[in-house]
């Protein structure tokens, strides 16, 4: 009944009310949230990242990764916070959703955003939840060879990334941690 009242309000465009709406719903099932989603006449970049990151909190990062492949299509440039949540999308995924957790970086290589912090912390997170590890502790060195200072999630992602290599990765991963502060 609110949301129905909200359509006929001047608020019906308002990404801040909408954005509110979509995480109201989402709270009660996410299938709602995507569903008033779609009755949003052209979404901006703000609410097609809140429906992304809420598929990806809610269980349905396949359905996030279809929105943010729609968006595209949409010809709506991502920002950070639409990328950090299709990462998160993907790396719910796990190892199957690597090769589009790849073309994912690309994407933010090109517009870039490879030198944001909390970005490089989701590709880093992406990588090791999807099995790749070493591109994780790459993306680690890349960081640091070009001076972005690592924060505490940087450095709980990288020693995950770590202790998914085995005990001989240990090392490498105390040495770099005492050699980068």
């Amino acid at each position: 009944k609110v949301y129905s009242q909200l359509l006929t309000s001047p608020f019906k465009k308002d990404p801040s009310t909408l954005t509110v709406a979509l995480q109201m719903f989402a709270k009660h099932g996410i299938e709602q949230s995507i569903k008033v989603f779609h009755t949003i006449e052209e979404p901006n970049l703000i609410l097609w990242s809140c429906i992304i990151g809420l598929c990806a909190k809610n269980g349905r990062p396949h359905k996030g990764v279809e929105l943010f492949d729609q968006m595209i299509a949409n010809n709506i440039t991502p920002n950070e916070i639409t990328y950090i949540n299709i990462l998160s999308a993907i790396s719910n995924l796990g190892p199957t959703a690597l090769e589009k957790g790849k073309q994912i970086h690309q994407h933010i290589t090109q517009h870039k955003l490879d030198s944001n912090v909390i970005v490089l912390n989701s590709l880093i997170q992406m990588y090791t939840k999807c099995g790749e590890p070493n591109k994780s502790i790459e993306l680690y060195d890349q960081m640091i060879a070009n001076n972005i200072s690592p924060d505490e999630i940087t450095y709980t992602n990288i020693l995950t990334a770590i202790s998914n290599l085995g005990p001989t990765a240990l090392e490498k991963g105390r040495s770099n941690c005492t050699r980068k502060r």
